[in-house]
């Protein structure tokens, strides 16, 4: 080493051997991956571990490796581990490695050895945990469990990835039913950072639909870390408000999600949500079958009964109607014996009485005439009186004209014209000399 300066190659020298004597053993680091996804199909992986604050700042990050045979070790110990998980961006990881110093490019960095998948496990239920409780307290798992779900849910709105396999096991198993079922599909993101907004997003959409009955959100199995990405409060919330109600069939056999907390039912997998929802119809269709059934045996008990009834009725009418007859034959007997027997007592009755009327009638007559000559005789004095031949007896005359025109006015006749003047016992026959006004 020169006494004046150092090169960078012995200074980064220096600073390995300073690091490897600091940390001559391997350490379990935790931190959250990221720049893992990019790169994964590398055989050896550059990443970083990321240390979070309480409002998701960054306080520190570091370069990490995964190198080939490093690789193989850890993904030997997550199968072991019932393929819990699988390495992504944003989960959090507890990692054995080697702090080392790359002196070409004066870095430090880890190298990661092995992986102890219960610390991601236990940090996922942990967070699980604590957002159930505030879920809870909110009362968010209980409102679209409140919804009715009809008893025909046909028209259903699916929220999954198009034509994965939750997709066709879901509607395969619709379409065996041989249910005329209506399914509206969103194709949703299902895994990774953008599920939560785009599963929300795809609530508001089919609930703008008119018709549905309900909504389903379902995806194919996966690792826990996968099925993290429905551990959403945000999705849960959506959920709870929507006026639908939905269903979840998200594909884990073991743990149950927030998500099928959240949801009016929910079901281990696709298939089994559409059992469901095939069941539900079904159930109905027997269930009108039987009521079917029983209205068909209520209506033939009541026809039964009416039957019974009218054959009653019947046999009452008749039985009144030969009562009836009888009777009346007895009656018309007794009228035929009573005829028999006062015939002439009849006749002579009915002669009494046209003898009594014709003498009422006579009578009537005779005063109504008497009354009507009466009025004669009284017209005929009174017509007596009036007639002209009263008036030429008390000394007046009739004088006319040649033509035989009463005469009136002086101004009526001329000099030299005949007149005739009636009086009462003849007429006197005259000719004008002068005629003069009076005054």
């Amino acid at each position: 080493m020169s006494e004046e300066f150092l090169t960078i190659s012995e200074l980064n020298h220096y600073i390995k051997d300073v690091i490897s004597a600091g940390f001559p053993r391997s350490l379990w680091i935790c931190g959250e991956i990221q720049g893992y996804d990019i790169k994964k199909e590398k055989e050896n992986i550059f990443f970083e571990l990321v240390e979070n604050g309480d409002k998701s700042e960054i306080l520190a990050k570091i370069r990490i490796v995964i190198f080939a045979p490093a690789k193989r070790n850890i993904q030997r110990i997550l199968e072991e581990a019932n393929n819990a998980f699988v390495l992504k961006d944003d989960i959090e990881v507890k990692f054995l490695c080697k702090v080392c110093f790359y002196k070409p490019y004066g870095v430090v960095q880890l190298e990661a050895e092995s992986i102890d998948p219960s610390y991601t496990l236990g940090k996922l239920a942990q967070e699980k945990q604590k957002l159930i409780a505030q879920l809870k307290q909110k009362g968010t798992f209980d409102k679209n469990k409140t919804l009715n779900l009809p008893l025909i849910p046909l028209h259903i709105g699916l929220i999954t990835s198009y034509n994965s396999a939750a997709y066709n096991d879901f509607c395969s198993e619709l379409a065996k039913s041989c249910f005329g079922f209506n399914v509206f599909v969103r194709n949703t993101i299902m895994q990774g950072k953008r599920t939560e907004k785009d599963v929300c997003r795809a609530i508001d959409e089919l609930e703008k639909i008119k018709d549905l009955d309900a909504i389903v959100i379902t995806r194919g199995g996966g690792s826990l870390a996968d099925l993290a990405d429905f551990d959403s409060a945000a999705i849960a919330e959506r959920i709870a408000v929507c006026r639908l109600p939905v269903l979840s069939g998200i594909g884990h056999e073991i743990n149950i999600s927030i998500t099928d907390m959240a949801a009016h039912t929910h079901a281990k997998t696709p298939t089994a949500i559409a059992q469901f929802l095939v069941a539900r119809v079904n159930q109905f269709r027997e269930t009108l079958s039987e009521k079917t059934r029983l209205l068909i045996d209520c209506v033939r008990e009541k026809m039964n009964a009416d039957k019974q009834m009218l054959k009653d009725a019947a046999m009452g009418l008749q039985r009144s109607v030969h009562h009836f007859l009888r009777h009346h034959r007895e009656v018309l007997v007794r009228f035929a014996e009573a005829a028999k027997m006062f015939p002439f007592k009849a006749i002579n009755d009915q002669k009494k009485i046209l003898q009594t009327d014709r003498v009422n009638i006579v009578k009537v007559f005779k005063n109504r005439l008497q009354q009507e000559q009466l009025k004669m005789k009284n017209y005929q004095q009174m017509v007596g009186m009036l007639h002209p031949r009263q008036t030429l007896k008390r000394g007046f005359s009739i004088t006319r004209d040649g033509k035989g025109k009463a005469l009136k006015h002086v101004k009526d006749v001329s000099a030299d014209e005949a007149l005739v003047t009636e009086i009462f016992d003849g007429t006197i026959h005259s000719r004008v000399t002068d005629n003069k006004k009076g005054v």
